[in-house]
């Protein structure tokens, strides 16, 4: 025996246990997947209780033991430090990992929109090292981006080595990021709606129950590990006066511009810094020493500015102050990303928020004492209308509050505030900062706010046939019947002395007419008249609903442009059935080779195959057909003609059948299709 042989074996086992494994995973509707959820949520759950070890450990070394014990704490060292880790950052962001600049939901939804799900396994531990040095040495930015981008990255890993089809890669991925939101705000149900909002876009059963149980236990390992401790702590309770809900609409409308400036503020920085004349390698450190410039107005701009998030929910300061904490974080945070740190942006927009709603509210408390009692409420409902306004995940912005204060009165406030700066937002600039980049550059993330009927995306014009015959109202029923070759469907259409569309014949219409014996009758008196048409850029299913209300088996296609109705077409109740079928056969040839690619990864053989004499395939039904999981028939060539493969194909001797097969089951398939004496 070959000395190789046997761990060919093993080798073959294993691909075939994992071929088989990731099939079961891809059909299954609860079971499987939540299985793995589990899994991913747990590991995610670790990976943001250990990246925030990591963080805190970065930061006590550089500011504790650094900064504070062998500097003694000078002034100028918060100039410096910042710079410091922007110079060990610098590596990372531009040489060995480039995933690790910016937000990393960015990079997610990167991931999801142009590679499938898949993101690089490395990118949880370069994303974790790149973050923690650059926050926890000063940079201003948040860890939750970074945490989500961990937890996908964990969800994505977990998908690719079991093979799985893109949806459930991309699925697990969502769960892995819920899991990180989740277990850094401890906020479940917030992380759930963040996946589905921000980055599936997408809600249905299967989606809602996987990404749960990750975010479940994403939570629970990260309160078993570090304790209940909240994100923030909140204080009391407030108290809401209905004649206030227009003041927090007017609160939602100053977040929504304040999020576009952000947004806009952000990539502008980033392409300010990739034009300067410095080696990009140091453009980490550049964007540090700016923010510890920042640092010396006011330190809390550095790192995570927990405290001055704290200050601004207290309620104790006053609205200039607030709003310089606002300019500040803003330019800190956008130079801090803008010069390829690594670091969220979803924990800044929390901060801004807070201090854009406490300034606020300090100003109406001023102006309206009666009516504004509680001003620190306005920093709360802010917090979640400013992130709102920039990550466009209302829902999300809501729930994490709720989950935050635990305080229902703030509800109606907060539905408030959040829905004015998402409007708001929306209408000044059309994507949102995970989101910016991407559509810039000619990325772009669809929403999926409901299923679309698929005739909803056909065109009139894509299924129509031609004219093949018009007549005068002056010929004749046996000539017209002559020039349609008796063909049952034929539509005839009657034009005026211009050209126009002035009625419509079926062979219906000539058949009864010659069977009355009137082979004379002319067009005109035969024609159905007050015909109804469709413009050829309508849909079928505008042209679905002409038909369900009136009884007629054809529509003359006109072009909306044109002045009058010269016909461009005819749409037959047929050539829908037609054109449905055909996209219906493309998607599901397409949803073939997607299955295949994540099992058979680049090993992929494309093979052009002839049914012969004797071979088990031939007088065998598609759906019989024993083929191993790692193929996809994709196409049947029958008689010069191609056929889309469905299960009741049948295939004959002689047949071309195209199909698509990992490496390791090419000699399988060959044998399936070849005939009693060994070839094709």
């Amino acid at each position: 025996m070959h000395p190789g042989s046997s761990r060919d074996e093993h080798v073959s086992l294993a691909t075939r246990l994992r071929s088989r494994l990731s099939t079961q995973v891809d059909d299954s509707s609860r079971a499987a997947p939540l299985l793995l959820a589990a899994i991913v949520g747990l590991a995610a759950g670790l990976g943001a209780v250990g990246f925030t070890a990591l963080l805190d450990g970065v930061d006590a070394l550089v500011f504790d033991l650094l900064w504070s014990e062998l500097l003694g704490a000078p002034r100028w060292g918060l100039v410096l430090i910042p710079a410091l880790g922007g110079l060990l950052v610098g590596p990372l962001a531009f040489r060995l990992a480039r995933e690790t600049r910016g937000p990393g939901v960015a990079e997610i939804l990167l991931a999801v929109e142009t590679r499938a799900g898949r993101i690089p396994p490395r990118t949880a531990l370069t994303k974790s090292l790149a973050t923690a040095l650059t926050v926890g040495s000063g940079g201003s930015a948040g860890r939750e981006g970074p945490i989500a981008q961990i937890g996908a990255s964990v969800g994505s890993a977990v998908g690719q080595a079991l093979r799985l089809s893109p949806d459930t890669v991309t699925l697990l991925l969502a769960a892995g990021a819920a899991a990180g939101v989740a277990a850094t705000f401890h906020t479940p149900i917030a992380g759930v709606f963040f996946a589905l909002e921000v980055i599936l876009r997408s809600f249905n059963t299967r989606n809602f129950s996987v990404v749960v149980l990750a975010s479940v236990i994403g939570t629970a390992t990260s309160v078993a590990l570090r304790g209940d401790t909240p994100y923030v702590e909140i204080p009391g309770h407030t108290t809401i006066v209905p004649g206030e809900i227009p003041l927090h609409a007017l609160l939602g409308v100053v977040c929504g511009v304040v999020g576009v400036a952000f947004i806009r503020g952000l990539y502008w920085s980033e392409e300010r810094f990739a034009r300067l004349p410095v080696p990009a390698l140091l453009l980490p450190a550049l964007g540090g020493l700016i923010v510890g410039g920042l640092a010396l107005a006011d330190a809390r701009v550095l790192g995570l500015s927990h405290g001055a998030l704290e200050d601004a929910l207290a309620g104790e300061t006053v609205a200039a102050a607030l709003l310089l904490v606002v300019v500040l974080k803003l330019v800190a945070t956008s130079v801090t990303i803008g010069s390829g740190g690594s670091g969220g942006a979803f924990g800044p927009s929390l901060l801004m928020g807070a201090a854009l709603g406490g300034a606020f509210g300090d100003v109406m408390h001023r102006l309206l004492p009666e009516m504004v009692q509680t001003p620190q409420e306005y920093a709360i409902v802010g917090m979640g209308a400013l992130f709102a306004g920039t990550a466009r995940a209302p829902i999300t912005a809501v729930l994490i509050l709720f989950e935050l204060t635990r305080d229902y009165h703030l509800m109606l406030p907060s539905m408030t505030a959040v829905v004015a700066a998402t409007v708001v937002s929306q209408r000044l600039v059309p994507w949102s900062i995970y989101t910016f980049k991407l559509g810039r550059s000619g990325v772009r993330i669809e929403e999926q706010e409901a299923p679309v009927s698929l005739m909803q995306t056909i065109r009139v014009s894509d299924a129509m046939s031609p004219v093949r015959l018009s007549v005068a109202a002056d010929a004749r029923a046996d000539e017209i019947m002559r020039q349609s070759h008796a063909d049952p469907e034929a539509v005839t259409l009657l034009l005026d002395e211009r050209g126009l569309v002035a009625g419509m014949i079926t062979n219906t219409d000539l058949t009864r007419a010659l069977a009355d014996g009137r082979p004379g009758a002319t067009a005109g008196s035969l024609a159905t008249r007050n015909v109804r048409t469709v413009f050829a850029d309508q849909t079928l299913d505008d042209a679905l609903r002409i038909f369900a209300g009136h009884a007629i088996s054809a529509l003359p296609v006109v072009d909306r442009h044109d002045e009058g109705m010269a016909p461009v077409g005819v749409l037959r109740r047929s050539d829908i059935t037609q054109a449905y079928a055909q996209v219906v056969g493309t998607r599901e040839t397409a949803e073939r080779r997607r299955r295949l690619a994540p099992v058979a990864g680049d090993n992929v053989r494309y093979l052009e195959l002839e049914v012969g004499r004797g071979s088990r395939a031939d007088g065998c039904l598609l759906s019989d057909l024993d083929l191993t999981s790692n193929a996809v028939i994709v196409a049947v060539r029958h008689r010069g003609a191609t056929r889309i493969p469905r299960g009741h194909t049948r295939l004959h001797m002689g047949d071309r059948v195209t199909v698509i097969a990992a490496q390791g089951a090419v000699d399988d398939v060959r044998a399936g299709f070849e005939g009693a004496n060994g070839g094709a």
